[in-house]
């Protein structure tokens, strides 16, 4: 799978992106063709995930998202997950990763859809220092990820 970054540091983590594509496919928070999932990585250790859902949360409040939104985004959770876990100033020495999987259009399979934060997740992910960012480009089939 080839991923775009804002920065490239390192090579991807293969073991994260077959984790957060299973996290992504198995997602129960949506019943749409498109599913996301997002993991904050801290020393090459996934540490936090997050999947898009139908809930909301104050930091999708901000600058960039639409008032309309009502669901929360699979990076905004990927923070508020890792933030329970690391104090926040440790934010900076992470990476995140961002996946998108989408039914084909025969819907027999999964495939990667392209997964660039948008604009809100993007303020989100620099308001907390975190430079790494790596995201799944769009049409390529899925490996099974058993």
């Amino acid at each position: 799978m080839r991923l775009s970054g804002v920065i490239r540091i390192e090579q991807p983590n293969h073991r994260v992106i077959r984790m957060l594509t299973r996290l992504a496919i198995e997602n129960p928070g949506t019943r749409t063709r498109y599913k996301m999932s997002a993991g904050i990585v801290h020393r090459r250790d996934l540490i936090a995930t997050g999947v898009n859902s139908y809930k909301s949360h104050p930091l999708m409040a901000g600058p960039g998202y639409n008032s309309e939104q009502i669901f929360m985004h699979a990076e905004v959770d990927a923070v508020r997950n890792a933030l329970r876990l690391i104090p926040q100033s440790d934010l900076a020495q992470c990476a995140i990763y961002v996946l998108r999987v989408k039914r084909s259009r025969d819907l027999t399979g999964w495939q990667y859809g392209m997964a660039k934060p948008c604009r809100g997740c993007a303020r989100v992910i620099a308001s907390f220092g975190i430079e790494r960012v790596w995201w799944s480009l769009d049409q390529e089939p899925i490996p099974s990820v058993a």
